[in-house]
């Protein structure tokens, strides 16, 4: 992490998160969804970070033998497998929160190098504000669930909300992180906080 991102400080003990992800795996509907290509994205995010011992047991937790790109699995499927790697991460990078925001940030890259996300690119043209003012779209395209809103309180502050997100807060504070740091930009600040039991906000500014 540069000196010139800033994200939450870790505010939850291991217990929190167990809690959690339970609460997340037992609310999500078999219609709640995300496509192959993150779940095999998560298990190779693994394999680097944690070694291949640590993707088998993110597979084992899934519940499944392979992913395919673009089908589409349960957020349940997703999620068992996230709440099993950063408890598995959390003693490298310190804690769980640190963890979810390098799985996020994985993600962010994955997503880069796909199809959708290099149309993204294009959409952008490496501009802060045109990258944020796609996020909406780009993430009800990734997932099939949430409502997702950006405002823009200052020129270069923005709130992004997401509503009905299985996937917590420092998982996404990595996604923005990641996709915002390739931006010529400098002081980059995010922080993410949760709203309610699937709600979240994130506060981006830099300059």
């Amino acid at each position: 992490m540069s000196q010139d991102e800033q994200v939450a400080v870790p505010r939850f003990a291991k217990e929190h998160w167990e809690r959690d992800f339970a609460r997340r795996i037992s609310l999500a509907a078999p219609s709640d969804t995300a496509r192959g290509v993150f779940c095999m994205g998560l298990l190779r995010a693994m394999e680097d970070l944690g070694g291949a011992e640590a993707a088998r047991r993110c597979l084992e937790a899934s519940g499944e033998k392979t992913f395919v790109e673009l089908f589409s699995y349960p957020i349940a499927t997703y999620l068992r497998m996230v709440a099993t790697a950063v408890q598995l991460l959390a003693a490298k990078y310190g804690d769980i929160e640190e963890s979810l925001r390098q799985i996020g940030r994985r993600a962010a890259a994955d997503f880069r190098e796909s199809s959708a996300g290099r149309a993204m690119g294009v959409m952008h043209g490496g501009d802060a504000r045109r990258l944020l003012d796609c996020l909406p779209v780009v993430y009800r395209v990734a997932l099939s669930f949430g409502m997702y809103e950006l405002a823009w309180v200052a020129p270069a502050h923005a709130r992004f909300a997401v509503k009905r997100t299985f996937i917590p807060y420092p998982f996404h504070e990595g996604v923005l992180l990641e996709l915002m740091e390739k931006m010529k930009i400098h002081r980059l600040k995010v922080r993410g906080y949760q709203t309610a039991p699937l709600d979240s906000e994130y506060e981006i500014s830099w300059g």
